[in-house]
């Protein structure tokens, strides 16, 4: 069953997408870890959506896909820069798996890369550099990371390779024929193997004992003679394949268009989940099956016990008594039964229903081993935090719109935090109490942080404030341009360290409740646990809990939520402010204090 799109079928797609060209983007959103989409809006098409999933599937539909987003920083990144901008090109680059669109707004450009491959992944580009990825990636021959130009994968591009350049790439494959057409060349696997049937070639033989030539005058044919997507069938009449292409296979349906042909042929997949299963639950399965074993091996020496004492002269003619074997077998109702010349008949009989007890006293025994030992589920995936990012080193959260907010966690870092990262276009916020953390909201590509960001900020700096720990309902936090944040004193007077002056008009916000979220999010394609306000993670979060000032010692509330998440308690530990809790709110994960 074909499990992804290979180069030639994505560069049929790309063909009918040119119409794109000039549509308006609406929207764009991540609705799962590795699907996107793009809802567009096209003169001839009208509202269309674009949905390309990473593990190797794409097509245009008109069909109503959500493009809500809980998958992190990415996406608001690229929302906020193609956001109302046109589609400037479509392309598929170097016949590979990896689709390149251009968008323009006003006078700004900015290309998206997806790479169809692996893991997948999304390369935001602008000024013929990577900005920003899904997934930072580092390769052989290429790294995938900010500031780098981008460089794709070494390939060939099937339809318009010439013979010179596919000999070179078939014959420097170190793989076999089917493999090297399948990867090295580029065409897929359909292709590969519709090849080596036609010109009766074993996919597995060496590629030194192919003939090149008609390989690749075979592999022009049949890119040139395309037919209305069809969807292939198995020997079994099960949907195998999709494709455009005539690959001499039963047909199902055939469709006007590839893209109907794939969001067909997508939605006949069925996944079949693998069970996971504890190395108990594998133990008591084999006891089990153990149990059945003895109980058949019962019956059967039980079976043949009856037999011999119920039919004892008929098989005392049977027995050759001259012979010199202590052993005879003998056969009645299609049954072998063993017989000690040695012993009487009886004494036989006997043996056969010492054997059917010995084994039920076997069975026995293992159902008294599966009932004294516990039988454990098996252990959840600790999800921990990785790659490091800069901002962890301090309290952080990601703000709705997409900001990175980063506050001290103590004199020192509040002091760090302003010192190193307090920029031009950056915001500082602080709430209205000795001790609190110092928040600087840091901006997106020049743009300054929103008010509904610095709202967020004021509000986390006065949750992980002394105000936590004395259980106060509310309290009031302001925030301020960066220019209005200084470290010198007024004349006469002295700074502490992790203190600063503000000199100019600060922006208010009085009577904030206090309360914290704690949720799993995705950032560049990594999974983190982030503390923060409410809004910003429910926006970033399908899994959270809220929390308020309480009574629920910390020490509990930790241990209670690294059970719920799998995670380790030093992740947890360190996105909660000091004092008591009281549970608000759940969802995604089971919580009781």
């Amino acid at each position: 069953m074909k499990k992804a799109l290979t180069g030639p079928d994505i560069g049929h797609l790309v063909r009918g997408w040119q119409s794109l060209i000039g549509s308006r983007v609406d929207q764009f959103g991540r609705p799962e870890l590795n699907k996107i989409v793009l809802k567009l809006r096209s003169r001839e098409e009208g509202t269309v959506r674009l949905l390309i999933d990473l593990s190797g599937w794409a097509y245009l539909t008109k069909q109503t896909i959500s493009t809500e987003s809980n998958q992190g920083v990415f996406v608001q990144k690229v929302r906020k820069l193609i956001k109302k901008s046109r589609i400037e090109s479509i392309e598929q680059i170097n016949g590979d798996r990896i689709l390149s669109i251009s968008f323009i707004r006003k006078e700004q450009k900015v290309n998206l890369i997806f790479e169809m491959f692996h893991k997948g992944n999304i390369i935001l580009c602008t000024d013929d550099k990577i900005s920003a990825v899904m997934r930072k990636q580092k390769f052989r021959h290429r790294s995938l990371e900010a500031g780098l130009p981008y460089q794709s994968p070494p390939s060939i591009d099937p339809f318009v390779v010439d013979y010179d350049t596919f000999k070179d790439k078939l014959v420097s494959s170190q793989r076999g024929l089917g493999a090297a057409l399948t990867i090295d060349c580029n065409i897929g696997g359909d292709i590969s193997t519709l090849i080596c049937n036609n010109l009766k070639i074993d996919k597995e033989v060496s590629i030194s004992d192919v003939p090149v030539q008609k390989i690749y005058d075979e592999l022009k044919r049949i890119l040139n003679e395309v037919i209305e997507p069809t969807i292939f069938l198995n020997s079994e009449g099960d949907n195998f394949t999709v494709s455009s292409f005539d690959l001499g296979m039963e047909s199902n349906e055939r469709f006007p268009s590839l893209d109907e042909a794939v969001e067909r042929y997508i939605s006949s997949i069925v996944v079949v989940k693998k069970e996971v299963k504890s190395s108990d639950e594998v133990r008591v399965d084999h006891q089990n099956k153990a149990i059945e074993k003895y109980n058949l091996k019962s019956k059967d020496f039980r079976e043949k016990g009856n037999v011999v004492f119920s039919r004892l002269n008929e098989i005392k003619e049977m027995i050759d008594y001259e012979n010199d074997d202590d052993e005879v077998v003998v056969k009645i109702d299609n049954k072998n039964i063993w017989i000690d010349k040695t012993k009487s008949l009886e004494a036989n009989a006997s043996s056969y229903f010492d054997k059917s007890k010995e084994m039920d006293r076997k069975a026995e025994r293992t159902r008294e081993v599966i009932a004294s030992k516990r039988v454990s589920k098996p252990k959840k995936k600790i999800v921990k935090n990785q790659n490091i990012e800069w901002f962890e080193r301090f309290r952080w959260f990601i703000t709705t719109d997409g900001e990175i907010a980063v506050g001290g966690k103590d004199a020192r870092s509040n002091e760090q935090v302003v010192k190193k990262y307090l920029k031009n276009n950056d915001r500082y916020a602080h709430a209205d109490i000795h001790g609190a953390p110092s928040v600087v909201v840091k901006n997106i590509n020049g743009t300054q942080p929103s008010e509904q960001s610095m709202l967020e900020a004021c509000n986390f700096s006065l949750s992980y404030s002394k105000a936590w720990g004395a259980r106060v309902s509310g309290g009031h936090s302001f925030w301020v341009e960066n220019d209005k944040v200084s470290k010198t004193p007024n004349t006469g007077e002295f700074l502490a360290k992790g203190a600063f002056v503000i000199r100019g008009k600060r922006h208010w916000y009085r009577n904030l409740e206090l309360n914290v979220a704690i949720g799993l999010i995705s950032y560049d394609g990594t999974l983190k646990f982030m503390g923060g306000p409410i809004s910003s993670i429910e926006r970033h979060s399908e899994k959270y809990v809220i929390f308020r000032p309480g009574f629920t010692e910390r020490k509990i509330v930790i241990r209670k939520l690294s059970e719920a998440f799998s995670a380790e308690s030093t992740d947890i530990e360190k996105l909660l402010p000091s004092g008591g809790f009281d549970l608000v709110k759940s969802k995604g994960v089971e919580l009781k204090l």
